[in-house]
């Protein structure tokens, strides 16, 4: 049973990660179709930094509670945490624990 857990583990993360893969990909072929309109001067082509967030803050923005933000993240892997967030986040962003500050913060 235990083999079995770690296997199905290990194929979720890979999956998990598969899935960020794509994501990236298709993130970044949607920014090199980008019209000139983009090419603004006053357009710095960066987004603002989201500020990191406390466990009520990002239960607030996915629309969960705290307990079930705690729960998946002890419980998922680390990519499929992000990516359960993705799929929460009215933005589509993803969020990781930073175990140092305490604090969740958008994913890279």
């Amino acid at each position: 049973m235990r083999i079995a857990t770690c296997e199905l583990r290990i194929g979720l993360t890979q999956l998990a990660e598969a899935i960020i893969k794509i994501q990236d990909y298709l993130n970044n072929q949607q920014k090199r179709g980008q019209k000139s309109y983009y090419n603004n001067s006053s357009y710095s082509g960066q987004s603002p930094r989201m500020q990191p967030l406390t466990e009520e803050g990002l239960a607030s923005r996915l629309g969960v509670s705290e307990e079930t933000v705690r729960k998946e993240r002890i419980n998922l892997p680390p990519p499929l945490f992000v990516a359960w967030c993705k799929n929460k986040d009215r933005a589509g962003l993803g969020w990781e624990f930073n175990q140092n500050t305490g604090f969740y913060q958008a994913a890279s």
